[in-house]
């Protein structure tokens, strides 16, 4: 009887491991970007955490994170505000940093990887004399 007993917990205790531990379920990972929005003195610092995809665009991450015009000129988009802060030409303008980088392409061309963090500033105006003077800059 004992003997009967033994194997009845045996295999009581063996069968959800054989059928729920040995199989391999692969979690989902949630896989984000992180876009950080700096108003300057403004109003507060904003984050926001989007949902990464094969492709998304620093642009496209900005635009999920927070209300956005842009600006087309020619082949390029320029940011020119951010939840209603506008840039002014010249004066103060959006730029961002990936994982506190400086980028080499404009938003709308810059993909991202899963984790990143794109931080957007709104700060002094430093490009427009390059764009409005090109011989100045050289």
């Amino acid at each position: 009887m004992k003997t009967k007993i033994y194997t009845l917990v045996l295999l009581l205790l063996v069968t959800p491991v054989v059928l729920f531990g040995g199989s391999k379920k692969v979690q989902s990972v949630k896989k984000e970007i992180t876009v950080e929005i700096d108003y300057g003195k403004v109003q507060a610092l904003k984050t926001v955490k989007v949902a990464w995809f094969p492709g998304i665009a620093v642009l496209g991450a900005l635009q999920e994170a927070a209300e956005t015009e842009t600006h087309p000129v020619g082949s390029y988009v320029f940011v020119t505000a951010i939840d209603q802060v506008k840039g002014e030409r010249g004066k103060m303008a959006w730029y961002y940093r990936i994982n506190d980088k400086v980028p080499k392409k404009l938003a709308l061309y810059q993909t991202l990887k899963p984790g990143d963090t794109v931080s957007w500033r709104y700060v002094e105006d430093v490009c427009s004399w390059k764009v409005d003077n090109p011989s100045k800059g050289k």
